[in-house]
């Protein structure tokens, strides 16, 4: 017999189950895993799940949850309709309807590292390491958004009613947070949570963030699909929102107009800590310092006047965090993935 999603996980148990182990919605093996090539490293357990029923439709939140819901067509005609000549993309960025509802957050972050751009502090993009420390020291301008963040603004809260009704966790919409608020050497990083879950397991609190993705695919709808996996440049984020708001998991949710897909990922201390390293050398040894210059001197061409304190195109720790960053990857779980109500193999 057919079922919804939503009739499948509030009958198997979903509702109830937001931690690691979705005992009564998944098949669970504790299978362990060695991720490093080095035999006596680490090892991370996989909690692997299988799909016990597969439904053939979608049950939409009640209408009351949301002011419109458009069927996947439309929204695919709407994301067409973003096509822009690139000339036009940071004007078309800047109008209020493509901003965020409530994330106003431009001027805390201007002073903050946050959890969105630590891949970039520590070198997964080369060349995007020293725009952001031009950005953090006062002398570029803080990137405000492009067509495809402005996508995500416009579908994040309609895709966090998508998550809700397909888990039936209830979401909170923390502020912007600031790590160790009370501590001088925390307090320069932060992060901007799209969801904080708790939920009770055997009795036992869960604590859990939410992250949300619509990606955007150059405004071309009609190529979207959603994750099959994460990609590599997600983790520095996600596991910097799970230590800055001290959760023990993360529900990454895909969303777009064609489907969803949902994965857990697990904190992971020891990933924290060489993180924290390469993001600590990146503010202190680089930013702070000509920060302090940039602000009371005239300096009129940053990357020469101030060479000696410009950051390399990445951290000598990128290899192994883009590699650990691998090994979170590869031990995440992908808890549902649905094309059109379908779930998918």
């Amino acid at each position: 017999m057919h079922q919804t999603i939503h009739e499948l996980t509030r009958k198997q148990g979903f509702r109830r189950c937001s931690s690691i182990a979705r005992h009564s919605y998944l098949e669970i093996t504790n299978e362990e895993r060695t991720c490093s090539p080095d035999t006596g490293h680490r090892r991370i357990k996989d909690y692997r799940g299988q799909v016990i029923l597969e439904p053939v439709s979608r049950q939409l939140p009640p209408q009351d949850q949301l002011l419109t819901l458009p069927s996947r067509r439309d929204l695919s005609n709407i994301g067409r309709s973003l096509k822009f000549e690139s000339g036009e993309s940071n004007s078309i960025s800047q109008q209020e309807c493509f901003k965020h509802r409530f994330k106003s957050w431009q001027e805390e972050r201007r002073y903050k590292l946050t959890a969105s751009t630590f891949a970039g502090a520590v070198g997964f993009w080369p060349r995007r390491r020293v725009q952001l420390w031009l950005e953090k020291i006062g002398a570029r301008e803080p990137f405000s958004g492009n067509l495809a963040t402005c996508w995500n603004n416009i579908k994040e809260e309609e895709a966090a009613e998508w998550y809700k009704e397909m888990t039936g966790n209830f979401v909170l919409f923390p502020k912007f947070q600031i790590y160790r608020e009370n501590y001088p050497e925390d307090d320069w990083l932060a992060a901007s949570p799209d969801g904080v879950v708790d939920s009770l397991i055997y009795g036992l609190p869960s604590r859990g963030v939410l992250e949300i993705k619509c990606p955007f695919f150059q405004g071309d709808m009609s190529r979207a699909s959603p994750y099959r996996r994460i990609p590599l440049y997600y983790i520095p984020q996600a596991q910097g929102l799970m230590e800055i708001l001290d959760r023990d998991w993360m529900d990454f949710y895909v969303w777009t107009p064609k489907g969803s897909s949902l994965f857990r990922i697990l904190r992971d201390r020891e990933y924290w800590d060489a993180l924290k390293l390469a993001l600590s050398d990146f503010w202190w040894k680089h930013v702070e310092p000509a920060r302090q210059i940039y602000s009371q001197h005239v300096i009129t061409n940053p990357l020469t006047q101030l060479s000696s304190l410009r950051p390399k195109p990445r951290h000598e720790l990128c290899s192994y965090i883009v590699w650990a960053s691998k090994c979170i990857v590869d031990n995440s779980q992908l808890l549902v993935r649905e094309i059109g109500g379908k779930l998918q193999n």
